[in-house]
């Protein structure tokens, strides 16, 4: 009930004096701020102005380096941690996306934020990662195997997302978000046909024969080596069949 009394207590100051007790606390002018400053009716409020001031002012970053360069430590050493443990569940996204909403995606931070990747929640959320990265990116749909890997998705910060949802395979991630879209083997994976069977290299022989280049078995002799190249099946002809295209269609087609 004392805490509650203590978030009744209205004040009369302004956006100006709040900014002002920020920066002399900052500047270590005054130890603590005035009794009440944030149990009050607007102590929320105050808190956004505190976040921008030290970001903004005190800190001088342009807002989108606050990703790469703001965490729960920066709260800490400002001396405005309690802005975190009052308002926002000591979450300091949740303190950024409250002053800045709708700014920021909790992925984007370099502090990898605890349990955003958890249960069916975390898992819309990767989609939404996922496509945002596609979109940055600004390619095709057909373009996506041969231009998103694993270090596309650490340089934006979703290496930990691939690795807890998706057992670290940029296939696995884009099959969530394209569902029956791509094979495997499309994707730039090292040594990804040392670890399959004939039976997957006979069935994207036929892949590449029937639903890329569109053939049917009387047209067979039009494949060239460059077609098997061009659609990432060159390490595959090398481990089963002798680095040789003609030696792969004949042991799939009879022609």
């Amino acid at each position: 009930m004392e805490k509650m009394s203590y978030k009744n207590r209205t004040t009369n100051l302004t956006e100006d004096d709040v900014r002002k007790l920020i920066r002399y606390k900052l500047e270590k002018k005054i130890v603590q701020l005035p009794y009440g400053f944030w149990l009050c009716d607007k102590g929320k409020e105050h808190s956004k102005t505190a976040i921008r001031y030290l970001i903004e002012e005190h800190l001088a970053l342009d807002i989108d380096e606050i990703p790469k360069k703001v965490t729960a430590k920066t709260f800490h050493e400002a001396g405005l941690f309690r802005i975190l443990v009052e308002f926002f569940d000591s979450s300091y996204f949740k303190a950024i996306d409250y002053t800045y909403p709708d700014y920021f995606k909790p992925w984007q931070f370099s502090k990898g934020i605890k349990g955003i990747w958890d249960g069916e929640e975390g898992r819309k959320r990767s989609l939404e990662a996922i496509k945002q990265v596609i979109d940055s990116m600004d390619i095709a749909l057909d373009e996506i195997p041969k231009k998103i890997d694993y270090k596309i998705f650490k340089q934006h910060g979703l290496g930990g997302m691939l690795q807890t949802l998706y057992n670290s395979s940029p296939y696995l991630a884009i099959s969530a978000l394209y569902p029956k879209t791509f094979k495997p083997w499309e994707f730039s994976v090292k040594n990804y046909w040392k670890n399959e069977s004939r039976d997957t290299a006979e069935e994207a022989i036929k892949w590449l024969i029937e639903e890329k280049l569109n053939l049917d078995k009387r047209e067979i002799w039009k494949v060239r080596r460059k077609h098997f190249l061009h659609y990432n099946l060159g390490q595959m002809l090398k481990i089963f069949y002798q680095n040789s295209h003609i030696l792969a269609l004949t042991y799939v087609y009879d022609f």
